[in-house]
């Protein structure tokens, strides 16, 4: 053989380097065959094998009597998690909250201007008409009604504030079956044309017209 390299796997053949092929392994050795008289078959070694067997099988009915082993404070919090029931996460779908609408904005009323009074010249008031000429009563107080000594008709019915204008008797309007007169004494009685009238006012005078 050649040169080897340092870590005996090549070897030089004198053009390169060849690999070396590992030495043949040796065969196992059984470790019972080292004892002095395993080597022959004697009979004893039956004995041994059947001796074995029953220290085997009186092992494995001693490991089957005895009470199992309380697992560890680590294992049994182990097997207590994994055997808790797990929460099912639920499918159903959730609700969600409809958005809340912002309020809509007021518009804010706008005040309208209140119309200023503009001050205007009044325009002259009419004049007053003329006063009617003044009814010719023929000597009777002024009244509205254009009673008067002038002529007419008789008056039957006076109006009921006839005494506002005339000097009337106590009595006017307690005697009243006559017509309107004057009594001598300038006052005015509603007995005219019957007996007794103005007999307490130096009697009658002469009657009142209407127009």
């Amino acid at each position: 053989m050649g040169q080897l390299s340092p870590d005996g796997k090549w070897s030089w053949d004198g053009t390169k380097w060849v690999a070396v092929a590992p030495p043949p392994v040796p065969p196992a050795r059984n470790p019972f065959q080292q004892i002095p008289g395993l080597r022959t078959g004697a009979a004893w070694k039956l004995a041994i094998g059947g001796f074995a067997a029953l220290l085997l099988i009186a092992a494995i009915s001693s490991a089957a009597k005895q009470p199992p082993t309380t697992p560890t404070g680590h294992e049994v919090a182990q097997v207590s998690s994994s055997s808790a029931p797990v929460a099912k996460q639920s499918t159903e779908p959730v609700a969600k909250p409809s958005p809340t609408p912002s309020p809509t904005p007021v518009p804010t009323p706008t005040p309208s201007p209140s119309p200023k009074a503009v001050a205007t010249s009044a325009p002259p008031a009419p004049a007053p008409p003329p006063p009617p000429p003044a009814q010719n009563t023929c000597g009777a107080p002024a009244n509205p009604w254009g009673y008067n000594f002038c002529g007419g008709n008789l008056i039957y019915s006076p109006p009921s504030n006839f005494c506002s204008y005339f000097n009337c008797i106590a009595s006017f309007w307690k005697s009243t079956n006559g017509y309107v007169d004057q009594c001598k004494d300038g006052t005015y009685s509603h007995s005219g044309g019957r007996q007794g009238a103005c007999s307490s006012h130096s009697g009658e005078l002469r009657p009142l017209y209407s127009p």
